[in-house]
């Protein structure tokens, strides 16, 4: 080979090497680039939560989801299910047994703590308390739901109790004192008579068509819905005599709308704020309605006071709704949820004015979370009276459900026995045992007893 083919061929090599190099260096940038843009989708953090769409759109959750991602820096993602109420949970429910990965499921009350703890749906905190020294038993006391397998499923961030809620203005016409303190179901009943006003479309008391209002007596009793031999104790007089209670309110006393004209009126859940009642028996969560003067303009003041108790002074416990938050058994981010669940248990009361299921917290905490309350409500009712009506009280508490196996069945038995016989289709001692009879069935259904 001549020097001028050597050269030559030394160009090309050259030319080679440069070109493979190139590639090689580019290839390189790509790779680091890549796996940059991977280890970046690694560090960001996400929790996924079921909410529904009215409450997803809410300032309070905007506001709640917010705040958790300043804190934490875990985004969070809503799986919006369409509807409210109990008709989430059909949709959640399929999603359980289909083994979808949705991370947080909030739990609205004890039958659905229960049901989804008891059906293996969830997944064991325990570990991860464990692993922090997290104890649950000390900041939630009683509150933190309990489970047949002695595990941790459900952190509770509100523990609702229920209260008397009253119309200032309906009591000033009437020339009738505000209620305060100690009182009865008697007193109750003869306040509400005499607030009642036919002429002016207005009823002394109201009250909803939920399950617990049929025995809310037994549960001031704290009367267990279930037997030793876990079948129902239904026939317990204490259920018949607070069954036969509500029905009289409306059908005898006459101080609220009957049920036949409740249901054929179809009534709404926020029916007292329309201003024609004098006084509403219901949880503590129905304060936020009052802090709405949007959506429920008023040119009457509320006031609150303690629920009545039985004459017999022997049933003296409040009764609440214990809801909280749990994480799917299937869930994707199954840490990160955790973070999010025990947030949300330690702060969400700091949001919606509601309860804290908290017992850690301190007088001045609570006095806090009353004051603000208070304010936001323009001082129509004073963080004394909520302590008062809510805390400082010698009542007692007990969770307003029914809960055990087939507890979802048993409640809606409850109300479709109960319908027959507040519309004088059905007797009061046949509705009992219908009831006992078909919960009994469920139960065992559920693999009870």
């Amino acid at each position: 080979m001549g020097p001028q083919k050597k050269k030559s061929a030394f160009v090309v090599l050259l030319a080679s090497m440069l070109l493979v190099t190139a590639c090689g260096n580019g290839s390189k940038s790509d790779s680091a680039s890549t796996d940059s843009s991977e280890q970046g989708k690694k560090k960001e953090r996400v929790v996924t939560v079921y909410e529904d769409a009215k409450r997803a759109e809410s300032v309070e959750v905007k506001k709640k989801n917010e705040d958790f991602t300043k804190a934490t820096g875990i985004k969070v993602e809503m799986n919006v299910v369409p509807g409210d109420g109990i008709e989430v949970y059909k949709k959640i429910d399929v999603d359980m047994i289909s083994g979808e990965k949705t991370d947080v499921i909030r739990l609205t009350n004890p039958i659905l703590i229960d049901k989804y703890g008891s059906n293996g749906w969830l997944y064991s905190l325990d570990d991860l308390m464990k692993k922090e020294n997290y104890d649950a038993k000390k900041i939630y006391g009683d509150y933190l739901p309990k489970f047949a397998d002695g595990k941790t499923y459900v952190l509770p961030d509100q523990a609702g109790k229920w209260a008397v809620y009253y119309n200032k203005k309906i009591f000033d016409d009437a020339g009738v004192p505000y209620p305060s303190g100690n009182w009865t179901w008697n007193d109750y009943i003869a306040t509400a008579k005499k607030l009642t006003n036919s002429a002016k479309g207005i009823y002394g008391s109201y009250m909803l068509d939920y399950d617990n209002y049929m025995y809310m007596l037994a549960r001031q009793h704290n009367v267990s819905g279930y037997k030793a031999d876990g079948t129902s104790n239904y026939d317990d007089p204490a259920f018949k005599e607070a069954l036969k209670f509500f029905g009289d309110l409306g059908n005898v006393e006459k101080i609220q709308p009957s049920w036949l004209e409740f249901k054929s009126k179809k009534l709404s859940w926020d029916g007292f704020m329309s201003g024609s009642y004098g006084m509403h028996f219901i949880g503590t969560w129905y304060t936020n309605q009052f802090k709405d003067k949007t959506t429920y303009p008023r040119d009457w003041k509320v006031g609150i006071t303690q629920l009545p108790v039985p004459a017999d002074g022997k049933g003296n416990n409040n009764f609440g709704i214990v809801a909280g938050y749990g994480i799917n058994k299937n869930a994707e981010h199954a840490e990160d949820a955790y973070t999010y669940v025990k947030w949300m248990a330690e702060n969400s009361y700091k949001y919606n004015g509601n309860l804290p299921a908290r017992v850690d917290l301190s007088k001045e905490d609570i006095n806090k979370l009353f004051q603000k309350t208070s304010d936001e409500l323009g001082g129509e009712i004073s963080a004394e009276e909520l302590n008062k009506a809510l805390i400082s009280n010698d009542l007692g508490f007990v969770d307003e459900k029914i809960t055990g196996p087939g507890s979802t069945e048993y409640s809606n038995i409850i109300l479709q026995e109960a319908d027959l016989y507040l519309v004088g289709q059905k007797s009061l001692d046949d509705t009992i045992q219908s009831i006992k009879k078909r919960a009994d069935q469920a139960i065992k259904d559920a693999g009870g007893k």
